[in-house]
């Protein structure tokens, strides 16, 4: 039985259609192209002690929504009451997701624009709360446009509160991030005299009957 050799016919043809493909005269064949997908795409692992796109904050305890209360009720009361260090040329805006869809939240420390009617002007802080769990989640910090100082002394802050301790610093090596003490409502306060005051009008002493 004869055996079967493979053809030379086949690829001299194809030869042959590469040739006049050349001429102009054959159909083009379809460029293949791979689209970058996040599949083939390379990630960059954050460094110990980082996140993407911000400082991790390390100790943090409890839930998502548990640490924005706690980060939220300190930065209102520490940092923008009357006289605080962000009060005058900062503005506090915040977002959060309801406990039952995790709890993500977001503080965002705006730059004030007062000659807009929103004087919410670029962001210079962001603390950012990711949820990993019922009662866990990822607490990171990114300083935008915010003085060093005063993010250190930030950052600070928000690590003593989000590891459960509330209250403002009573020292801070920051000059102007401890405001002074209010004014007490009952301080003494000199009493000025009325301009229109009139002297009070002795009483008449009464006089002695007369005798008949």
């Amino acid at each position: 039985m004869p055996v079967r050799r493979p053809s030379i016919l086949v690829p001299a043809l194809l030869t042959t259609a590469a040739l006049t493909g050349c001429a102009g005269n054959a159909p083009e064949l379809q460029s293949l192209s791979i689209q970058s997908t996040s599949e083939n795409t390379p990630t960059v692992a954050a460094l110990p002690g980082e996140a993407q796109g911000g400082k991790l904050i390390s100790g943090a305890t409890g839930s998502a929504t548990e640490i924005y209360s706690r980060l939220a009720r300190g930065a209102m009361t520490c940092w923008f009451p009357a006289g605080g260090p962000l009060k005058k040329d900062y503005v506090f805006h915040a977002t959060a997701d309801a406990p039952s869809r995790g709890g993500k939240a977001e503080i965002v420390i705006h730059e004030r624009d007062p000659s807009q009617p929103n004087p919410r002007g670029p962001k210079a802080f962001i603390v950012a709360i990711q949820p990993t769990g019922d009662a866990s989640a990822n607490l990171t910090t990114e300083n935008r446009k915010m003085p060093n100082a005063f993010a250190a002394a930030m950052t600070d802050d928000i690590s003593r509160w989000a590891k459960g301790t509330d209250g403002c610093a009573t020292t801070s090596p920051t000059p102007g991030w401890i405001p002074a003490p209010p004014e007490t409502a009952n301080a003494a306060q000199p009493v000025k005299k009325s301009k229109d005051q009139k002297p009070k009008v002795k009483a008449a002493q009464a006089k002695p009957a007369q005798q008949p």
